[in-house]
């Protein structure tokens, strides 16, 4: 898979070959919506989502007030009991794999439960309005 902003660790040069070269002490100039600009006193929001699943999984939700694509989103994810609906440290482990906002308000997220069945997991977004 090539994408334009992945570098090699040792040269730092792109995978694609493009015209961005990163180096030692040089920053990769941001490339999202707001021009590398700072958000000065952004709204946030919160929501966490259940699922269910095993092994390497997606699922798409929709964030309420997202200004899609460009939206910034992050995301942690734990295993939760589904009877006292508090998170807990497993046996499992549970790892958020990406993180990709969508237009039209919604986010894919990539996800991995490595356990033999299906468990219990909360994904709980936070994101600027």
């Amino acid at each position: 898979m090539t994408h334009s902003n992945l570098r090699e660790p040792s040269t730092g040069n792109t995978a694609s070959g493009g015209s961005v070269q990163a180096g030692p002490g040089r920053a990769i100039p941001a490339t999202d919506a707001s021009g590398g600009k700072a958000l000065l006193n952004p709204e946030m929001a919160a929501r966490p989502f259940d699922f269910r699943g095993h092994g390497v999984f997606e699922r798409e939700v929709t964030l309420p007030g997202s200004r899609g694509a460009g939206t910034m989103v992050l995301a942690s994810i734990t295993e939760f009991s589904p009877v006292t609906d508090d998170p807990i440290m497993g046996s499992a482990i549970v790892t958020l794999h990406s993180v990709a906002p969508q237009s039209g308000g919604t986010v894919k997220v990539r996800m991995e439960v490595r356990w033999p069945e299906d468990l219990s997991v909360r994904v709980q977004f936070m994101y600027f309005l």
